[in-house]
């Protein structure tokens, strides 16, 4: 990699790029983040040195040198470079079904605190809504003022459902009845600041690409089954939302035309197969079930048809089963068209993945052309942390990046 010298290297684009390393790489010696972005020591020297008298960065002792000889602890510790914590903080929000989530994130990108609400978010309308959201980060923040000294630069939501990132509206959310809500524009008039929202799939996507221990470079996608089918699409470093910011809703391609009716309406979409609600929809018609929200099925339903589907009812693992097939057909689309390096498949609707991989195998061998079948790594991110909420936050602190070296406007 060439170096790019001091006098040439536009010293805002690089300064961002510096902030964004140690944000993912955790402390670092000087002469690894030139190598990892191509400055040269001088102009590394003198960006950081900048970062520093702005309280972004700071120094840290790393292990001592070694003599060369393997194992050494003797010589001067390696001064190294990290983040401030205390820099800035951001809020991140997560909506689902009856259920709000808040939290709190440093500087470098760390989750300090974070609180869930439990609230019948279908009753609300779309102002009691925003009432709502308003209510709760105002007592959030006043509840953990302690971990930041200054207010939040910037809130990131997470939506289950299809919202428009450019303009910051739901389009539609399971969690919600009503459609087409102005949230990030309500919310930034409260608050200040950089107001943004993605769906929950983008939000991992984001999560995961800030994680060098889950992915290792290229473009991937984040396949997140749940209550419906999202996905998360990462080209050339940066989550891809589209020119009309509602990009790589995979769970609204088709798999048949005249196919079952997905709760967007139309019929055949690969959701209409593998969602929650289609899954529990389809359960209904093999057994006897509480009468219940079919549409909105919680947690204990669905696991409770994975139990019945492992303790023998082949019916159900039928049900399963064919989900992978129809989610295999679905991934050769997807490969055909991006040819990612790696696909993750996660979400709590993951958690009959090992009744759903062999089909989906089966069905992606079946669907993919043979040229293609090089194909990318598919790997299964079990559902034991949620990152939504992770990647809010990361999403929050990249546009504040972006934002602190903008140049004022002029008057």
């Amino acid at each position: 990699m060439s170096r790019r010298t001091e006098a040439d290297t536009p010293r805002q684009p690089s300064q961002i790029a510096i902030l964004r390393y140690l944000r993912i790489h955790g402390p670092a010696a000087r002469i690894d983040i030139g190598t990892a972005t191509g400055l040269s020591p001088a102009t590394v020297t003198s960006l950081t040195a900048d970062l520093m008298a702005q309280g972004l960065v700071q120094e840290s002792q790393g292990a001592a040198n070694g003599n060369g000889n393997g194992g050494s602890t003797r010589g001067r510790p390696k001064v190294l470079l990290d983040l401030v914590p205390n820099a800035a903080c951001v809020i991140g929000v997560k909506i689902t079904i009856n259920l709000i989530e808040i939290a709190l994130g440093n500087f470098k990108g760390e989750i300090e605190c974070s609180s869930e609400y439990s609230i019948n978010t279908r009753d609300l309308d779309e102002q009691e809504l925003i009432t709502t959201l308003i209510r709760l980060i105002e007592e959030f923040v006043e509840q953990h003022k302690d971990f930041s000294a200054r207010p939040p630069v910037g809130i990131s939501i997470a939506v289950q459902g299809v919202c428009d990132s450019n303009s910051g509206e739901i389009i539609w959310s399971p969690a919600l009845r009503h459609r087409n809500i102005p949230l990030a524009k309500a919310l930034g008039t409260r608050f200040g600041g950089i107001v943004q929202m993605s769906n929950d799939a983008n939000c991992i996507a984001t999560a995961i690409s800030q994680n060098t221990n889950l992915h290792r470079g290229g473009d991937f996608a984040v396949i997140m089954l749940g209550y419906g089918i999202g996905m998360g699409l990462v080209l050339n470093g940066s989550v891809y939302n589209g020119d009309f910011g509602t990009a790589a809703e995979f769970g609204h391609t088709k798999y048949q035309p005249d196919g079952p009716v997905c709760n967007c309406g139309k019929r055949g979409c690969l959701e209409a197969y593998i969602g929650d609600y289609a899954i529990l929809r389809d359960a209904r018609g093999l057994i006897d079930l509480p009468d219940t929200n079919s549409l909105h099925p919680s947690e204990e339903q669905m696991m409770d048809l994975v139990a019945r589907a492992r303790g023998g009812d082949e019916g159900l693992a039928d049900l399963f089963r064919h989900a992978g097939k129809v989610l295999g057909y679905g991934i050769a689309n997807l490969i055909a068209l991006l040819g990612p390096k790696q696909i993750f498949i996660t979400g709590s609707g993951a958690r009959a993945y090992d009744m759903m991989e062999p089909e989906l195998m089966h069905g992606l061998e079946q669907a993919q052309v043979p040229e293609l079948r090089r194909g990318p790594e598919i790997t299964h991110l079990a559902w034991d942390k949620d990152l939504a909420l992770q990647g809010a936050i990361g999403q929050s602190l990249l546009r504040h990046d972006e934002n602190m070296f903008q140049a004022p406007t002029a008057n």
